[in-house]
């Protein structure tokens, strides 16, 4: 199993965020409803991206059996698990201990 899953592809640019909260918020905690809400409003919200920032940050989801798993967006945005990773994906993402 691969400690990083692809969420959201960059191609969809500035609406990254917005399509996370739209599509993909529902599996993951620490999130404030009224985070989600200035998130699905889109980027023309003037604190979109300083609550992307937020949720990104402190978002996390913890699956069926127990590893958490943390937001991480380089262009794709990506849900990463670090008890799961790769010596190779560590390397790749720049997460090398």
């Amino acid at each position: 199993m691969s400690g990083i899953e692809i969420i959201v592809g960059d191609h969809r640019g500035i609406y990254v965020p917005q399509y996370f909260a739209e599509y993909c918020s529902a599996d993951w905690d620490n999130i404030h409803p009224d985070d989600l809400q200035v998130l699905q409003e889109g980027p023309d919200n003037e604190w979109y991206w300083e609550t992307w920032d937020a949720v990104s940050t402190s978002a996390k989801h913890v699956d069926k059996n127990g590893n958490t798993w943390y937001l991480h967006q380089d262009g794709d945005l990506f849900a990463i698990c670090d008890d799961l990773m790769t010596d190779e994906e560590r390397k790749n993402f720049g997460f090398d201990h």
